[in-house]
């Protein structure tokens, strides 16, 4: 019986490898988050010993900042495919995969189903799971610096804010340890305050502390480039004179006061402001205005936002096309380097793709997406035409066999 090229294509055998090569895609992908979050748990670890807060807090923390690693996804199916197509062909498998009179369709078919669930996983992960995790983790390290600043900071250790830079000087076992705060006030000046004694005087259960300070000194300087020269010279007090001996022609405000009782709220000092502050927050489907808005008005640049997420899901439709062409250019020479110059490339489309959105980021979002898609496009259809052009290096053995 003599079976047409449609009965022959090889759905279970395709179905196997695809399975493999997402396994594989896992594995790497869980590869490198690890070597990523071995990274940045040592400066999450440093925020969270500078303060005194249980070790814990660094947990949730670090699970917050996995989906942060843009560039794992399309390596990882790059990688993956590769090394379970190269396993295929030095097997011979492949062989018989061609003398059944099968050509380079199914591995193109191959290619597709890999990059078109890379690219909807992609969206998923950078369009819906990675806002709301940024925003989980600003809520969590608020959370922390809340408890924090309740439970009192430890002394010689900068705590930051919004608005506020303190720094509790270290003591021999003195009750009261001298404190430094610098307040940005507006865009014109800020505060320095310096204080021989501070400490809380009351714990409110409502989010209010009770600050006492002694011997303080609050100083105020302009705030043009971190320039101290003052903008109306005749508003200068007279015990800036006394003060400042050494300042030349750059007076300041500046006050002393012999003890001084402050009730602060807690939330203006760690505001805990609502999901949508930066576009990271914003989902892509916010983005494009398919759904409301977590704040109001929609900005100029939700739509170039949600381009470089559509242009990162490209890059991962791309990879394994580009690990077939691969392939083609191992052998026993090349192995070394095809697949660190196939990572490459993959960076360098992701730079260009990143150029292409920030050069015609005045052009609007439609045109930046169709320049993008006929991009894309072009660049499938060289990888796919050298794909077929070289299928037979596809076929046979390049490695050879122990």
């Amino acid at each position: 019986m003599i079976y047409s090229l449609k009965s022959f294509f090889p759905t279970l055998y395709i179905g196997r490898v695809f399975v493999r090569t997402v396994f594989e895609i896992c594995l790497l992908v869980l590869l490198v988050e690890g070597l990523y979050l071995s990274e940045r748990f040592i400066s999450i670890l440093k925020t969270i010993i500078d303060q005194p807060v249980g070790l814990a807090n660094a947990v949730p923390l670090l699970i917050w900042t996995a989906p942060e690693v843009q560039l794992a996804l399309p390596l990882a199916v790059l990688i993956a495919t590769y090394r379970v197509v190269l396993q295929y062909r030095e097997n011979r498998e492949f062989i018989a995969f061609a003398s059944g009179g099968q050509g380079p369709s199914a591995f193109l078919f191959f290619a597709g189903l890999i990059g078109l669930s890379a690219l909807l996983c992609s969206m998923l992960i950078s369009g819906e799971i990675t806002p709301h995790a940024k925003f989980a983790f600003r809520e969590k390290l608020n959370a922390v610096r809340y408890e924090a600043l309740l439970a009192g900071s430890s002394p010689g250790q900068f705590l930051y804010f919004p608005d506020y830079t303190i720094y509790v000087w270290p003591t021999d076992g003195a009750a009261g340890r001298p404190i430094f705060v610098k307040q940005t006030r507006d865009d014109k000046s800020y505060r320095i305050m310096n204080a021989k004694q501070a400490g809380i005087i009351d714990e409110s259960a409502n989010g209010y502390l009770v600050i006492g300070v002694r011997g303080v000194t609050i100083s105020d300087f302009p705030n043009e480039s971190e320039g101290w020269t003052a903008t109306d010279p005749k508003s200068v007090a007279k015990a800036a004179e006394s003060f400042c001996t050494d300042c030349g022609s750059s007076p300041f405000n500046t006050a002393h006061a012999d003890s001084l009782v402050k009730t602060l709220e807690i939330e203006n000092l760690v505001p805990n402001k609502p999901r949508g502050v930066s576009l990271d927050e914003w989902t892509t489907m916010e983005l494009l205005g398919w759904v409301s808005a977590p704040s109001r008005p929609t900005p100029d640049s939700a739509g170039i936002e949600a381009m470089r997420r559509f242009a990162r899901a490209l890059l991962c439709f791309i990879a394994p096309f580009l690990a077939w062409l691969t392939l083609t250019f191992t052998t026993q020479r090349s192995q070394v380097f095809a697949l660190p110059l196939a990572c490459a490339a993959v960076m360098v489309i992701d730079i260009g793709f990143s150029q292409i959105i920030t050069h015609l980021s005045t052009s609007g979002a439609v045109l930046s997406l169709a320049i993008l898609l006929a991009v894309t496009s072009g660049l499938l259809a060289a990888l796919i035409a050298q794909i077929v052009a070289r299928q037979q290096l596809l076929i046979f053995p390049a490695l050879g066999r122990s």
